[in-house]
């Protein structure tokens, strides 16, 4: 899943019962990613984009579960977040170490093969309607695996843990951590700093990044956040937290909320009563603001003052 996932339980004493969690947990992780990455030949991912414009390909409940959510998340951003993404993420192919950008016509070659509502699912089968077009569930596949190891680790009797995939994390809490637990935002320009934090005990939270996977050509940051639109880097927010039910939820949603921007990403918040979130951006070149959800605006405690609140027009929570 390009990163790294730890899995912390917290006990007052190891047992085996703790291992055997873990392992079952861990296993459940790559069961998921060989069907979902589309860097595995022959796995469900491949398959369904090596017959687009052919046929559906049957898949099992997890590609199911993931397709129904793609579709949703896809809606509620008006198609910002979009895991047809594929053919583009293929040729900018992100690597710190690139030194030149993908040809502009290449770009807008692609951009008729990305659009969700030719990701198509019938029953159990999957089916993309154009030839060429691909999916890339990267934007929401790691959270289903935090959602399904935490699972595994309760049906196995674990009360208070911790499952991590590179910031995109899920957690339960019993009275050895109630209380105590904290969540930590990243400055998105300082690589030891932090902008602020919040409490939750138990929850899922997601980050979408700039500073994650890029490249930098002529002093301007090209980041792994593609805007289906437009095929090119989402610009205005840095940073993106997402709070929701679930893990695979908090990822797409802070996928698509980075590319609709500040003011338009915390309407959708705001929009769904049970979504809280913080977005970073841009306010100059040189200087960083942050709108934050109504729901976590007394909870957050800002540590980088330099960031300063801004004022948003979306429109608060009803009941």
């Amino acid at each position: 899943m390009g990163t790294f996932v730890t899995i912390t339980i917290y006990e007052k004493n190891k047992s085996k019962k703790d291992e055997k969690a873990l392992q079952a947990a861990f296993q459940r992780i790559k069961d998921i990613e060989d069907k979902t990455s589309y860097f595995i030949r022959n796995d469900e991912v491949w398959q369904v984009n090596a017959f687009a414009g052919r046929r559906g390909v049957p898949v099992d409940s997890d590609l199911v579960v993931l397709a129904r959510e793609s579709e949703k998340i896809s809606r509620w951003t008006n198609g910002a977040f979009d895991v047809t993404v594929g053919p583009l993420r293929r040729l900018w192919n992100f690597d710190s170490t690139r030194t030149t950008l993908p040809d502009s016509e290449a770009i807008a070659s692609l951009l008729p093969l990305v659009d969700f509502r030719h990701f198509v699912l019938r029953g159990t089968s999957l089916y993309l309607t154009r030839p060429g077009m691909q999916i890339d569930l990267g934007g929401i596949a790691k959270g289903y695996a935090v959602d399904e190891a935490m699972k595994v680790l309760q049906e196995n009797g674990i009360t208070d843990a911790m499952v991590d995939a590179g910031g995109d994390f899920r957690t339960i809490a019993s009275t050895l951590t109630r209380g105590k637990r904290k969540v930590w935002i990243r400055h998105p320009r300082k690589s030891q700093g932090f902008f602020g934090w919040f409490p939750m005990d138990s929850g899922c939270v997601a980050t979408s990044g700039d500073y994650e996977q890029f490249f930098v050509i002529n002093g301007v940051r090209y980041h792994h956040i593609l805007n289906p639109a437009t095929g090119w880097p989402a610009r205005g927010c840095v940073s993106v937290t997402i709070k929701a039910p679930s893990t695979m939820e908090a990822d797409a949603l802070a996928t698509g909320i980075f590319v609709l921007g500040p003011q338009k990403g915390l309407q959708v918040i705001e929009a769904h009563p049970e979504i809280e979130g913080v977005i970073l951006f841009k306010k100059s070149p040189t200087e960083l603001g942050y709108l934050v959800s109504s729901g976590l605006k007394k909870k957050l405690t800002v540590v980088d003052t330099t960031i300063g609140e801004s004022t948003s027009r979306a429109k608060g929570k009803s009941n």
